[in-house]
């Protein structure tokens, strides 16, 4: 049996918006793991701090996806200028030995859905 891969490429033109084209309120996302790496003893706290930044002044809802596939809850926050900073922490380990590896990634849900990038972090339990 015979399978196809089919393949797309995208082109990004630079310049002026087309005619009619919505300019999305939420530009970027971006997301931070502090520590990024810990060794020392458990449980860890690692915090996560998230910037949203917009081109107008919006209500932005948004929450935190863990590599574990946990998710927060929704929450809102009213940015009136170019950005507002959320944060949220993952309490890893317990007292004892073993590393644990992830991230967490802040998904902006609405006015327009946006993602940051995944904030790494290593945990590793003496």
């Amino acid at each position: 049996m015979k399978s196809a891969i089919a393949a797309t490429a995208a082109t990004v033109l630079l310049g002026a918006l087309p005619a009619g084209a919505q300019v999305l309120p939420v530009d970027r996302v971006v997301a931070v793991a502090r520590p990024p790496n810990y060794v020392g003893p458990c449980p860890a706290r690692v915090e996560f701090t998230g910037t949203i930044f917009v081109n107008r002044p919006t209500t932005v809802t948004y929450r935190w996806e863990r590599s574990d596939r946990g998710m927060g809850p929704p929450q809102s926050v009213t940015i009136r200028s170019a950005g507002a900073g959320v944060a949220t922490y993952w309490q890893l380990g317990s007292p004892g030995r073993g590393t644990f590896n992830g991230y967490q990634t802040l998904h902006v849900l609405s006015p327009n859905e946006a993602f940051s990038n995944p904030a790494h972090f290593s945990v590793t339990c003496r």
